[in-house]
């Protein structure tokens, strides 16, 4: 006990549930039950607060104070039968091993209660609990009143909470049985702690996710807040909330707000009703909406989790009150599993991404659901499997003709690729034929044309399957060329991160040279904040773009099997996917280093003016820094709408950088923010944004952060932020005959040093 007293206080994380003061408290452990009381001056003593653990039988009880927090009574016997626990009244912590849920056979519920306020420990107004019935999802509540639904446990995480799989330290477990059902947690790594606390801060409520390393004096802190979205059914019954709508709320196919009127002022709770009402008949299918946190499970009648998605179609076909029916688990986050059926309004459905979200498929008639969706009824799909059985033996035949012809002249004409490299690339990627990638982009027309890369023209392709991808053609088989394709593949084909751009094979035929990537619907992050789109993202938003490509940075830097410098970090090379998830792209100009090596020099400088750090431009010298400066201009970038290529006018002429610098030494920060994202920011957390950015474009490259460190000041509210030291800004002119030759590509400036002879 002396070693625990004689340690520093760093939280506390178990109150008594009844807030109390006592001058000169007295503890007694009496027939089980922990017993604090007060002395008075006659000498009696008032009981403040106890266990009520009281047993007769029990015979010498002891309580102790585990290492895992748990302070515990248990009988001093052979058994050691426990008697009573703090874990099973947790007030605003859960720690590890401790369970939020509830008992089946007990009633016992376990739940959070926020503090009244920061330093006042009585019960707040807000708590965080597990729902008894339908699919026990975690609730927020506030005042009584729903104020956010976790979504169903997909068998990894809460599907409307999906920050839970990228926090790598912490092991996830979701129990349901006959007896109980509970969420809890422990440890990745043994020797680290870890808290998850529920608090409200004026009218703030968030979770607050703590860990900490054994050796570690500090505790770091990453809070999980709110966006509009994710307030509980902000759109009404069948409403549908989409973060990438302007006004959020939107109604399902087949569905309109219930008042037009409320709806135009922003007012969304009636939310909406059917166009016409459904009748039990035939001429009805399912659409699938999409991937979304599907609505909430008390509405639902009936689940089996043990049902296949296509069992779970029937039964909601042949039931005409079922509306609507979704998987609920993904096992190995590919194949559906379980089934749950909506027979009433469908309540708070989120759109969400493919990796986060289930699928939703929505009762509907015929009319309205397209043919090619895959909610078609079992009739369409007999049928075109019968006509389709047909079609493939004969394009069967016909393509191993055609596959033979041009392997004949093939074999003619050459190629610059030996046999045994082919063979040595088919077990790393996927090799695709010239005639797939040439007929899945219309022979690689002008009109498919979607951008421009390090080497090359980017396609739009669409497979025989109707998958789209992105088709990356080199313009011509330069030494150069070949050297980036090469780099590119090899690297891509190892690397695998949700902010990574997925590759999904290549072609070398002939002389060509050609990579084939995931298809980026929303192109690149260039056109939404300098274009016409910047008005489509707001800063919540925005927060998780720049979230997502620090967390793909760290990943090349650190966290994959291969230390990776990317050089060439900008806009134009972050694309994002259909619901805005950043992935960095363009691995052209990469460089591999060893797990040791900290820099590298080269008389090749090639990247874009405006990104590339002094020491590498000046100097020839990258190493991870440089990629954090880059990120440092591309910060500030977003925040303000501007391009670091550009001087504006302030008091002189001055780049973006110098622009930041100036405002920031001025306390006039916020004028870098552009001004449609003035209505949906965080002030705080701007000026916090600009600060890192400037710690990030520092000179000297010692005195940038590493990623790591990086997406810790990004996440956490509290930690310190040191002051930046101001750098050797370089303007925005290029002076040629020191940079060597200057090209202007999609008014991008990419540059190459020349060596000399």
């Amino acid at each position: 006990m002396d070693k625990l007293l004689n340690r520093k206080v760093v939280f506390l994380f178990w109150v008594s549930s009844i807030p109390i003061r006592i001058q000169v408290p007295q503890e007694k452990l009496e027939d089980g039950d922990l017993i604090i009381s007060q002395n008075q001056t006659n000498n009696n003593d008032v009981v403040v607060w106890s266990s009520n653990s009281s047993d007769p039988t029990v015979v010498n009880p002891v309580a102790t104070l585990l290492d895992t927090g748990n302070l515990i009574i248990t009988n001093r016997t052979e058994d050691g039968d426990l008697i009573w626990q703090s874990f099973d009244y947790p007030t605003d912590t859960l720690l590890p091993s401790m369970k939020l849920g509830l008992n089946k056979q007990t009633g016992r519920e376990w739940k959070l209660t926020s503090w009244k306020k920061p330093k006042d420990p009585s019960p707040g107004e807000s708590v965080l609990q597990m729902g008894n019935s339908g699919l026990h999802e975690l609730y927020f509540i506030i005042d009584n009143k729903k104020y956010f639904r976790s979504g169903s446990w997909n068998g990894e995480w809460f599907v409307g909470n999906p920050i839970m799989k990228t926090n790598s330290r912490f092991l996830n477990l979701f129990v349901d049985n006959q007896t109980q059902t509970f969420f809890t947690f422990s440890m990745a790594n043994a020797n680290s702690y870890g808290r998850i606390s529920w608090y409200q801060n004026s009218s703030l409520f968030r979770t607050r996710t703590g860990f900490k390393q054994d050796d570690a004096s500090d505790w770091i802190y990453f809070s999980n807040t709110f966006e509009t979205c994710d307030l509980y059914n902000h759109c009404g019954p069948n409403g549908l909330c989409n973060s990438q709508n302007l006004t959020y709320c939107e109604c399902f196919v087949g569905f309109h707000p219930k008042s037009t009127v409320d709806w135009s002022r922003q007012n969304f709770t009636l939310g909406c009703e059917r166009d016409e009402v459904l009748n039990c008949t035939n001429d009805q299918g399912f659409l699938k909406v999409g991937y979304v946190k599907i609505p909430e499970s008390t509405n639902s009648t009936s689940f089996d989790k043990n049902m296949s998605i296509t069992e779970c179609e029937d039964r909601c076909f042949g039931n005409c009150s079922c509306i609507a029916y979704a998987p609920m688990y993904l096992e190995s986050f590919k194949v559906p599993r379980g089934c749950i059926m909506w027979h009433g309004d469908l309540i708070d459905t989120i759109m969400q991404n493919k990796n986060d979200g289930l699928e939703l498929y929505l009762r509907l008639p015929k009319y309205l659901i397209p043919k090619n969706s895959n909610g078609d009824t079992q009739t369409i799909i007999i049928a075109t499997t019968v006509v389709g059985v047909v079609i493939i033996l004969f394009l069967g035949i016909l393509l191993v003709f055609i596959r033979r012809k041009r392997k004949k002249k093939i074999a003619k004409k050459g190629t610059s690729i030996t046999k045994s490299m082919l063979e040595d690339w088919k077990d790393k990627v996927q090799l695709f034929d010239f005639y797939t990638l040439s007929s899945s982009t219309n022979n690689f027309s002008n009109d498919n044309v979607i951008g421009q890369g390090g080497f090359g023209i980017v396609y739009k392709g669409i497979m025989e399957d109707g998958q789209e991808i992105a088709v990356k053609r080199l313009e011509r088989p330069s030494e150069q060329g070949l050297n980036d394709f090469m780099n590119e593949v090899v690297l891509i084909a190892k690397l695998q991160h949700r902010n990574l751009v997925q590759l999904l094979g290549c072609c070398m035929e002939k002389d060509e040279r050609i990579l084939v990537y995931e298809f980026m619907e929303n192109a690149s992050l260039d056109a939404f904040i300098f274009g016409e789109k910047r008005h489509l993202l707001n800063w919540p938003k925005l927060v998780e773009i720049i979230i997502g490509i620090a967390r793909g940075l760290l990943y090349l830097h650190q966290d994959s099997r291969l230390r990776i410098i990317h050089r060439d970090l900008k806009p134009a090379n972050i694309l994002l996917d259909d619901m805005m998830n950043p992935k960095i792209s363009d691995f052209g100009t990469a460089r591999l280093f060893d797990a040791e090596q900290l820099e590298e020099n080269t008389r090749r400088v090639i990247g874009t003016y405006g990104y590339m750090s002094p020491e590498y431009s000046n100097g020839g010298i990258f190493s991870i820094k440089s990629d954090v400066f880059s990120f440092g201009v591309l910060l500030l970038e977003i925040i303000s709408g501007k391009k670091n290529r550009i001087n504006y006018k302030y008091e002189e002429d001055l780049n973006l950088l110098e622009l930041a610098w100036a405002l920031c030494k001025e306390g006039q920060s916020l004028n870098l923010l552009d001004e449609s994202l003035s209505n949906s920011c965080l002030v705080p957390q701007v000026l916090r944004f600009i600060q890192i950015g400037l710690l990030c474009v520092q000179d000297r490259a010692d005195d940038r952060p590493t990623m790591s460190d990086v997406i810790l000041m990004l996440s956490n509210d509290s930690s310190l932020i040191k002051d930046a030291k101001r750098p050797k800004f370089y303007n925005g002119s290029c002076d040629t005959s020191t940079f060597g030759q200057v090209y202007f590509t999609n008014n991008v400036v990419t540059l190459t040093q020349l060596e000399g002879r």
